[in-house]
């Protein structure tokens, strides 16, 4: 997922914020840091900017996270937890899916909700920011869990085949994240680019 060597602890956040001032505060410095992440990447982010950004002393920030990487730990962690829910979502749906070709369907709309969602924090995440191992793995654990709950729905269907689930979500992944998050796309919408994607795989799974 990112092209940095992984750090081989994270980094948490000082205390945990009980009263609901406290929490507003690492919300805004959380919420400021991930916006300055996305509008100018990993080189840009510094507790002055995020303390800034965020209507906060340095002072107040520091009460919470002694640097930035502990603030990145934390917009690392809501951004896989939000990919966990959809996921968890995904394979619910998957259980009413009546076809091979709606599981292709499935497979590709999932993605592009994924990759809609705030492509430019998405593309940071993806290519420019350290993770830690802790966090890597949660990232292959993601894929494995879909590519299993991918399988399974195919062989459900006469599809018994995991290298071609394997292929179907990788492939599936590569061209959404290409479209959205690196801007590679070509000028159509979302719709015909998950239409096109899903006829080319159907085509291959029936093959």
């Amino acid at each position: 997922m990112s092209g940095k060597q992984p750090k081989k602890a994270t980094k948490r956040p000082i205390r945990q914020a009980k009263q609901q001032r406290s929490k507003a505060t690492v919300d805004a410095i959380v919420q400021a840091a991930a916006q300055i992440l996305s509008e100018s990447g990993w080189s840009a982010l510094n507790t002055n900017a995020v303390a800034t950004r965020a209507g906060v002393s340095i002072g107040s920030l520091y009460e919470y996270f002694p640097d930035k990487h502990a603030i990145l730990t934390v917009i690392v962690d809501e951004h896989l937890a939000a990919g966990e829910a959809k996921l968890a979502e995904g394979m619910r749906a998957m259980f009413g899916i009546k076809s091979m070709e709606e599981v292709v369907e499935a497979v590709v709309s999932g993605f592009v909700h994924l990759h809609q969602e705030d492509p430019r924090l998405h593309r940071v995440l993806s290519s420019e920011v350290p993770l830690s191992f802790e966090q890597q793995r949660r990232v292959a654990g993601l894929r494995s869990q879909i590519v299993g709950g991918v399988a399974v729905a195919l062989s459900k269907h006469g599809c018994d085949n995991e290298i071609k689930a394997t292929l179907l979500v990788d492939t599936a992944d590569a061209l959404t994240h290409k479209w959205f998050i690196d801007k590679a796309g070509l000028p159509a919408s979302a719709d015909i680019m998950a239409e096109e994607v899903s006829k080319m795989l159907k085509g291959y799974l029936s093959a």
